[in-house]
């Protein structure tokens, strides 16, 4: 990056800044640039965004309140549409759609968003909401209650278990060919 002052050359610099959002206090790092020939600091859009992240997600965190990309996962991981997302949280359309796009929610919104991500909550808020989601009621219902997650294996961890077992088969039976050791059980 250059200097807008002079074209020259910049360095970055931070230091921790108090910031008021929504009448709570939250430290920030408060990124920004330095001209290294005329001492004048600024920033730009970049950093400008990093500081209200930092702060959005600090408040998130305080308060229980999921993402924008958790609440976009959850949904498609049910297959659901932000509409119906937004019958079952009992909020309309619009408001749902800012939240998905990083509006912040209020607190209590916040925590009523966050109880959807158990299954259980989900399951009774889309019962709550049988009438807003008229006709498609069972078919939201069918899809989330017949949800299965999916089992993730970790290729590393099944060698290292069948490499320290085949390891230890042969230290104690060494008189049995490999593939009679492998399947045998002591």
């Amino acid at each position: 990056m250059k200097s807008p002052f002079t074209g020259g050359n910049v360095t970055k610099l931070s230091k921790d800044e108090a910031y008021t959002f929504r009448n709570e206090k939250y430290i920030v790092k408060r990124y920004y640039f330095q001209c290294d020939e005329t001492g004048k600091t600024f920033t730009n859009a970049e950093v400008d965004n990093l500081v209200m992240e930092d702060l959005y997600n600090q408040y998130r965190q305080r308060h229980g309140i999921p993402s924008p990309s958790e609440l976009k996962n959850l949904r498609e991981k049910y297959g659901l549409s932000a509409h119906t997302m937004s019958k079952i949280a009992g909020i309309g359309i619009n408001q749902y759609g800012l939240y998905e796009n990083g509006e912040m929610p209020t607190p209590v919104i916040g925590k009523s968003l966050a109880s959807l991500f158990d299954k259980n909550s989900l399951l009774k808020q889309i019962d709550n909401s049988c009438a807003k989601l008229g006709k498609d009621y069972p078919k939201v219902r069918n899809k989330v209650a017949s949800y299965i997650e999916p089992r993730v294996f970790s290729l590393k961890k099944d060698f290292y278990y069948q490499f320290s077992e085949m390891a230890h088969l042969s230290a104690h039976s060494t008189s049995y060919p490999y593939k009679k050791a492998r399947w045998t059980t002591c």
